[in-house]
């Protein structure tokens, strides 16, 4: 018995162990990151050894890079331009002008339109694959998950073509609707409904329930925790998505990874604004964790009746 707990905590040790040197190769990089931008460029170049301790230069890192003409990271207070004459006064309507988006708030907003429209679609496709017979129903699943096997690079001109018909080039929908119905979310969310009780369903179609209401009020709930988790997995890919974005967008609507790749000139890196920028762009993915961190932990079915 004696030796069956040593054992049991030699291992244990083990597992935290690898934990915490995870933890650190995952946090280092991300600590240098912060570092360096608030560094100046010479600083962290000329260093024959990782520097640590934080400098004072981030906001004037920061100031440098605002004030670049070819990309904007950080938006402004823009300005109305159409405007009612009523006589002695007058009224603007063009509200939309009044703050220009930089890179953030377009990756903001492009992945938090994808996360909502692409958790709606993938969880009403899995709820289908789960617990809907129909003809060609697993050549059909087999055939979104081949898809996944598609490089990225292979869609791009047909894509753009795609776009370029649908009038969307240069539109924040062109990088949206494209990945929509995502595969592995269609996956992910049909493999997770699948443990929803059949007969919990039955009752609820005795009772009267549509099959929209058995959708939104008993498996939706139920799949909080896999929502969760499958909406930082969605945001984090479009948040990532670099090649179409910079295939398909003007100067003016970058994200974040085409804006950083700006940075970049042919005769000069710009480190400095690069990690600055970097470091911006974490922000929102730290929040989004942080929020979600509940529920993307909890139990999958909490609380549902269970076979």
């Amino acid at each position: 018995m004696r030796e069956e707990t040593r054992r049991e905590a030699v291992w244990q040790f083990l597992t935290y162990a690898f934990i915490l040197l995870g933890a650190i190769l995952t946090l280092v990089p991300l600590y240098w990151i912060f570092v360096a931008s608030t560094l100046k460029e010479s600083q962290f170049l000329s260093s024959t050894s990782p520097r640590l301790a934080p400098g004072d230069s981030f906001f004037a890192n920061f100031q440098s890079l605002q004030a670049r003409e070819n990309v904007q990271f950080v938006g402004h207070v823009g300005e109305m331009t159409h405007y009612i004459d009523l006589g002695p006064f007058y009224i603007a309507y063009d509200f939309w002008n009044l703050w220009n988006m930089g890179a953030i708030e377009s990756s903001i907003f492009v992945a938090g339109v994808y996360t909502l429209l692409s958790l709606l679609l993938c969880s009403m496709a899995g709820f289908a694959f789960a617990k809907y017979e129909f003809r060609f129903k697993k050549p059909i699943f087999y055939a979104i998950l081949a898809t996944l096997i598609l490089p990225i690079q292979l869609l791009v001109i047909p894509l753009f073509l795609l776009m370029s018909q649908l009038g969307l080039t240069n539109n924040y929908w062109a990088i949206i609707l494209p990945w929509a119905a995502n595969p592995l979310g269609i996956f992910l969310m049909r493999q997770n409904m699948r443990s929803i009780p059949d007969a919990l369903l039955e009752s609820a179609r005795m009772d009267g329930a549509t099959e929209f209401q058995l959708f939104y009020k008993i498996a939706l709930p139920t799949m909080k925790s896999s929502l969760a988790a499958l909406s930082i997995i969605l945001f984090l890919f479009q948040w990532n998505l670099f090649l179409f974005p910079l295939v398909i967008l003007d100067q003016g609507k970058y994200t974040i990874p085409v804006a950083i790749n700006q940075l970049v000139g042919a005769q000069r890196v710009y480190y400095d604004q690069i990690m600055v920028a970097a470091t911006l762009s974490i922000i929102p993915i730290f929040v989004l964790f942080l929020f979600l961190q509940k529920q993307f932990v909890s139990g999958i079915l909490a609380g549902s009746v269970k076979e």
